[in-house]
């Protein structure tokens, strides 16, 4: 069973290699991006002056019906 073994642990090691590269370079690139460009992804912290936390979002008549149309 020496090559079944052999196979098993060649298959961790890639995984485990390939899973940390594509995190780091994958994730760890937005990451310093967003750092550099002072980018916020989210609004984090209670603010008690807000009544909502909605945002507004402005779409035109044509783009609702457009998408109303493109669901899938």
């Amino acid at each position: 069973m020496g090559i079944v073994d052999f196979s098993e642990n060649i298959g961790i090691f890639l995984n485990l290699f390939l899973l940390t590269f594509v995190y780091l370079f994958g994730v760890g690139s937005v990451f310093l991006i967003s750092r550099v460009s002072d980018k916020a992804f989210l609004d984090l912290g209670a603010d008690k002056e807000r009544t909502t936390y909605w945002e507004k979002r402005n779409v035109s008549e044509e783009e609702k019906e457009e998408n109303f149309y493109k669901q899938f």
